[in-house]
């Protein structure tokens, strides 16, 4: 199943960006999320890049695997931001990003 990254409309009270991570596998995965103008992206001037990714897993009638994101990793780059999420196993992810 191929990697997907979804921008969700609705956050949770003040965490900035949410996102569904569809398709991660066993092992490092390589994250991208939106990047501008698309919907849930960062600014372009990429002077804000965020610090805390909270990863909460699920798996469609079972439970999902452990994610722990590398937040070493994170790299905003004109709006693209970029970091890595550990998965011991194949699953699904929440993300919130502040």
């Amino acid at each position: 199943m191929p990697l997907v990254v979804t921008s969700i409309n609705k956050s949770l009270a003040d965490c900035d960006y949410t996102y569904t991570v569809t398709g991660l596998v066993n092992g490092a995965n390589a994250i991208v999320l939106p990047t501008p103008p698309a919907a849930g992206s960062f600014p372009p001037l990429g002077d804000w890049t965020p610090t805390v990714i909270l990863a909460f897993p699920y798996a469609t009638g079972g439970v999902g695997s452990l994610v722990t994101p590398d937040l070493t990793t994170i790299v905003n780059t004109n709006g693209a931001v970029t970091f890595t999420l550990y998965a011991s196993g194949n699953t699904n992810v929440l993300l919130f990003v502040y």
